[in-house]
């Protein structure tokens, strides 16, 4: 897949295709690109997005660890295990794990808090995450905070800030640092679709292309703002139509197709190391669960549809066919990487909740105050 080819080929978005643009039916086999004005669909071709087989086995017990943590951290929740809340990513594992997988070791993350696979893709271990959740000294915030309110220091992930907008500008801080230093590497980050209407989101990606920053900015549009419909928070027919304005090129894609994420952010990224600066993707899913464990959604929510998503989209169930389809792998296969995913996240929580609360003492280290 050759972006320069992509951008001059494909078929012409028309205006009738954007005031009709149904996520679901029209990102199923195909994606759009955008560079200045000239808009394009292009049809997904399976062979060129399919990496090798020891790949694809990689992603999808990355994918499949993602879905049994959070899994494992609800039922901790339930048990009272967590203190306060609880967010997590349900819907959004192939997205996260396959672009995070995208990045050198050397290069930084910039997560959210729905993005767990990217931590993991990253190489966050499992009872390090686990750890923090359960308020625990071993934990990357030594039990100071929790959710996935966590960076990973050893592996070059920053940690989330609750005023997520802000996430943007600290990411195109971290690329203009790598751009100044000439170390060649590229940044990732993620914003949501109700994030993405921050004022700090805009001037973050405007500086990122007027610098030409080495970044990539994934929107996921998981379809809710907490209970805000996307109708409720921008009149534009897609956040990729965006992207011009800035002046980046911008991807709109089915982001439940995991090697679909892998091969667009992967190039994106290739584009920001070679100098070319920032590129915008839109990953569509859909929050398949409540902004967080105590909320209802179904009050908001158009059920039906989430159903139809929940059993046609479901990024896990999504993979395993698609490699079951392809004879990439076998359901004995298949199976195994499930099991040793589950195995590995029950694991982890069993390790982490053997780990000490910190002491009360401990209440003031690490605390900045001036004198």
């Amino acid at each position: 897949m050759n972006n320069q080819h992509e951008e001059s080929s494909g078929a012409p978005v028309t205006k009738d295709d954007l005031s009709h643009l149904d996520y679901f039916k029209d990102l199923k086999e195909r994606y759009l690109s955008i560079k200045d004005l000239d808009a394009r669909w292009h049809s997904i071709e399976e062979p060129a997005i399919t990496p090798d087989r020891d790949t694809c086995m990689h992603i999808h017990y990355l994918i499949s660890l993602t879905r049994a943590i959070e899994e494992t951290l609800d039922s901790s929740f339930r048990s009272g295990h967590i203190p306060g809340t609880a967010f997590f990513g349900r819907g959004n594992e192939a997205s996260s794990v396959a672009s995070a997988s995208c990045l050198h070791e050397e290069e930084w993350l910039i997560p959210m808090h729905r993005n767990c696979g990217a931590h993991l893709a990253k190489g966050h271990p499992p009872v390090s995450i686990m750890s923090h959740f359960f308020g625990r000294a071993a934990g990357p915030s030594a039990g100071r905070d929790g959710n996935f309110h966590v960076g990973y220091r050893p592996k070059k992930i920053t940690q989330l800030i609750s005023h997520i907008g802000t996430m943007v500008p600290i990411a195109a801080g971290i690329a203009w640092a790598e751009k100044i230093r000439g170390t060649g590497r590229a940044a990732l980050t993620y914003i949501g679709d109700g994030g993405s209407s921050a004022g700090d989101v805009h001037e973050g990606m405007n500086l990122a292309a007027v610098q030409k920053l080495p970044l990539v900015i994934i929107i996921d549009n998981n379809q809710f703002a907490y209970k805000t419909l996307l109708k409720d928070q921008f009149a534009c027919k897609s956040l990729v139509l965006r992207a011009p304005g800035y002046g980046m090129p911008g991807y709109l894609i089915d982001g439940t197709n995991a090697l679909l994420m892998r091969k667009i952010c992967g190039d994106a990224l290739e584009r920001a190391r070679a100098g070319e600066g920032p590129t915008l993707i839109e990953s569509i899913t859909i929050r398949a669960a409540g902004h967080s464990v105590y909320d209802k959604f179904s009050d908001y929510a158009d059920m039906e549809e989430l159903n139809k998503w929940n059993e046609e989209r479901d990024p896990v169930k999504r993979f395993d066919e698609y490699l079951l389809a392809n004879e990439i792998v076998s359901e004995d296969e298949i199976g195994t990487s499930h099991t040793r995913a589950r195995q590995d996240a029950e694991a982890a929580r069993d390790e982490a909740l053997k780990n000490p609360f910190p002491s009360p003492e401990s209440v003031e280290d690490d605390v900045y105050a001036p004198d």
